[in-house]
């Protein structure tokens, strides 16, 4: 059993390791797949290759964890080209198109809420004039980048004046423009860790001194935690209303109740095992081996 690996520009990182741990664990070999060189071809047979991989017959089943950095086409290009290595009968864990829903917060966002799950109030716009509207009536904002990770380039501002200079600078240079109404909570997030139809384990992320963000990149504290089932539940529907075999889910405790404010498709668990017993990379790679067994 080969299990590939989706790299960039490199494959020497922790999450990298131990999923390579868990698949030597559990009889499998890995194989590391790098994305600018994937090449398809449409052919009398289709054939999917990769730094001399041929993938049909090299691979049992592809992590997906990254897209990489590139321009319209070669993003577009590389979600097509899992896509179509999946309708060619080959797991890809986490799908392509639900990874790349996860990784839109418009799209998430929306997938949530006509799932019936709580978000909070959010505008995204190209018009600067909507975005400088929706920052004055919402008050305390938050003005995220449309796609980003581990909470780099988010602002959150009680100050109009900032807010609208924020606002007008990401305009003037071509960005989308995304404002979030700032929900009172406490000084912690939950990151529930799902996968298939499991929580597998569980955490609170507390922010560090002066801060309002949480994640543990930035020195948030982490604290192990069981989850309520009502908890479990919201984060499951969440995962699996995007699609996603395994996924980290943020959730707020609100004054309305409980709001997914995100479902990352290639989450980190660093800061999860070192306070948690379960071997998460482990719990990932047997659900990629039942994959492809069906």
């Amino acid at each position: 059993m080969r299990i590939g690996i989706v790299y960039y520009l490199s494959k020497e990182n922790w999450i990298f390791r131990e999923l390579d741990r868990a698949i030597r664990k559990n009889g499998g070999e890995t194989v590391y797949i790098p994305i600018r060189s994937i090449t398809s071809r449409l052919m009398d047979v289709e054939s999917f290759t990769s730094g001399g991989l041929n993938l049909v017959n090299d691979v049992d089943a592809v992590l997906l964890r990254t897209f990489g950095f590139g321009t319209t086409d070669q993003i577009t290009f590389r979600v097509s080209f899992f896509e179509h290595l999946e309708l060619c009968g080959i797991p890809v864990v986490n799908s392509s198109y639900a990874f790349r829903r996860a990784k839109d917060k418009y799209a998430t966002l929306y997938t949530l809420k006509r799932a019936g799950i709580r978000v909070p109030r959010t505008v995204i716009t190209e018009s600067l004039g909507a975005a400088i509207r929706a920052a004055r009536k919402f008050g305390s904002v938050v003005i995220k980048p449309l796609i980003g990770a581990r909470g780099l380039g988010v602002i959150r501002t009680d100050n109009f004046d900032l807010a609208y200079r924020v606002l007008k600078t990401l305009y003037s240079l071509g960005f989308v423009l995304y404002v979030q109404e700032y929900i009172e909570r406490p000084n912690r997030d939950i990151r529930a860790f799902v996968v298939g139809d499991e929580v597998i384990a569980s955490m609170y992320r507390y922010s560090p001194p002066g801060e309002w963000k949480t994640n543990i990149s930035i020195g948030g504290r982490a604290e192990a935690i069981k989850l309520e089932e009502e908890l479990e539940e919201l984060a499951i529907r969440a995962s699996k209303a995007i699609g996603l075999d395994y996924a980290g889910v943020d959730i707020i405790e609100s004054k309305e109740g409980p709001m997914v404010i995100e479902v990352n498709a290639a989450p980190s668990w660093h800061g999860l095992q070192k306070v948690s017993k379960v071997d998460i990379a482990d719990k990932i790679i047997k659900h990629v081996i039942k994959k492809i067994k069906r």
